[in-house]
């Protein structure tokens, strides 16, 4: 019979799970964030000491972040920042979009008054970080927009599965706002607010989905030639 691990060890297990988890958050935003680059090799023991943690995490946290589609392991290499195709940025635009149309009918049967106030002040200050052309403050509020309605769906297992599409389509999208399409997204953001405050499932459905499909045009247009076929 197995023995059971003392309450010294189980108490170590969870401080290394608490560390792991820490570099792994450390990583993901330097990813996301655009520190470290797409094709980049993740260099471990430049990251070790940065983050001042052994190796042992800095491996755990990158085979996490392989599992999760930001990272990817080459044989006698090791790991590289995962650098998406074309096809793949595609196909993940369509999956999104497919996604929020599922969302858009949970969210209008769902969506209570408090959720309801903050996707309309979230488009209100999108409004204004268009007019001071605030690339950066727009992204990042209309990140916590989509958040906000995915939360509003009341679906775990469909905020999960966003979430990691999110994160691989991040890889490529920063940097590619501009003032046009910042006043074309919010314009689509509010036709998504009309119609969840008219409580319609199947306009809010078509709304959300043709606001990812509309984002994925912009996208292609903007990130022409600098995508590998």
């Amino acid at each position: 019979m197995t023995k059971a691990p003392s309450a010294a060890q189980v108490v170590d297990m969870l401080r290394s799970q608490t560390l792991v988890g820490a570099v792994q958050g450390e990583i993901e935003r330097m990813i996301l964030d655009g520190e470290l680059k797409m094709g980049e090799r993740v260099n471990e023991i430049a990251l070790a000491t940065r983050l001042n943690v052994s190796r042992g995490p800095v491996r755990e946290a990158c085979r996490s972040l392989a599992q999760a589609g930001l990272i990817e392991s080459q044989v006698n290499r090791g790991f590289f920042v995962r650098k998406l195709a074309l096809k793949e940025v595609v196909d993940l635009y369509d999956l999104r979009a497919g996604l929020m149309r599922i969302a858009g009918k949970l969210i209008a049967s769902r969506i209570t008054n408090e959720r309801l106030g903050r996707i309309r002040a979230l488009v209100d200050e999108m409004d204004d970080a268009r007019r001071r052309d605030e690339d950066a403050r727009f992204r990042d509020l209309n990140s916590e927009f989509h958040a906000a309605l995915v939360e509003a769906a009341d679906n775990r297992r469909l905020a999960e599965i966003y979430q990691g599409l999110v994160k691989e389509i991040r890889l490529y999208r920063r940097g590619l706002v501009s003032t046009g399409a910042m006043e074309l997204s919010n314009r689509e953001h509010r036709l998504i607010l009309d119609a969840i405050v008219a409580k319609d499932g199947e306009r809010t459905a078509v709304a959300m989905e043709d606001h990812i499909l509309q984002g994925k045009a912009r996208f292609l247009a903007a990130a022409s030639g600098q995508i590998d076929e």
